[in-house]
């Protein structure tokens, strides 16, 4: 179980989370970040998968509805309520923790994934660690994050110089809504990088996640997604292959594999 100022912050968001991607940026990086990890999933068998930060079990009911065991890791309550209510059966169970205090055999998963949410971690790259270690010989871990050089270069096109300047010397970020705000880590390419090699995984990938969305202005992006979808995402899709593009991302997607036994 979890107080932190994320789960009492997201504890207000869990009613009308579905609608929240929705919203056409977030949408995009969602269908993305579902396209790298289905590639990731076999399908032929069924696989045991941590969700952590599963929230009200968005990406938990399409893989309970493909065979696959998961377990959720999720320190809000409103949220475990939430994924509960969802009714998905013996093969979704939820620890009402965050990723540090969760109880996973180590070896025991065969893909770990935490989709925008360890970097709410008060040491996020302690964290991908820890995670690593549930992994099985072959496994997968994929990270999704914010990105810090594209948030300074969102900031930047507003003009916000000190907000940027502060952002890079911090490397805190802050997630605002009408429910208040949530501060959290930012990586950059190199630094989520390290944390997966540290983390003793192998054939690492980084991907930035909308790069055309960070060199726009928002109102051209926003129109974009909304009146050239396909063409738009093809695009994005094209540019998250080329790992030199990826810290102009708005999400850093990272993921590694844990070694087989030689």
């Amino acid at each position: 179980m979890s107080d932190s100022p994320a789960a009492r912050f997201y504890d207000h968001l869990a009613a009308d989370y579905d609608a929240h991607f929705d919203a056409p940026h977030r949408k995009a990086y969602d269908d993305l970040c579902w396209e790298h990890v289905d590639r990731l999933l076999d399908n032929a068998s069924p696989s045991t998968i941590v969700d952590v930060g599963c929230g009200v079990g968005r990406w938990a009911e399409p893989l309970v509805e493909r065979g696959h065991h998961v377990i959720g890791i999720e320190p809000s309550s409103a949220m475990v309520d939430q994924a509960r209510a969802r009714g998905l059966g013996d093969r979704f169970e939820i620890q009402h923790c965050d990723a540090d205090a969760a109880v996973v055999a180590p070896g025991s998963a065969d893909l770990v994934m935490a989709l925008g949410s360890i970097q709410y971690s008060p040491d996020p790259a302690a964290s991908i660690g820890t995670m690593a270690s549930w992994l099985s010989p072959g496994g997968r871990l994929v990270v999704l994050m914010d990105s810090l050089i594209g948030l300074v270069a969102e900031l930047l096109r507003r003009d916000d110089l000190a907000q940027a300047i502060e952002r890079l010397q911090t490397g805190r970020g802050v997630f605002r809504s009408d429910a208040g705000e949530a501060e959290h880590a930012l990586f950059n390419s190199r630094t989520l990088r390290a944390a997966f090699v540290d983390a003793g995984l192998v054939d690492i990938s980084v991907h930035g996640l909308l790069v055309d969305w960070s060199v726009r202005e928002r109102d051209d992006a926003v129109h974009r997604l909304t009146n050239a979808w396909d063409d738009t995402m093809a695009a994005e899709r094209a540019l998250a292959e080329h790992e030199a593009a990826a810290d102009l991302g708005k999400q850093l997607l990272a993921i590694g594999t844990k070694a087989s036994i030689a």
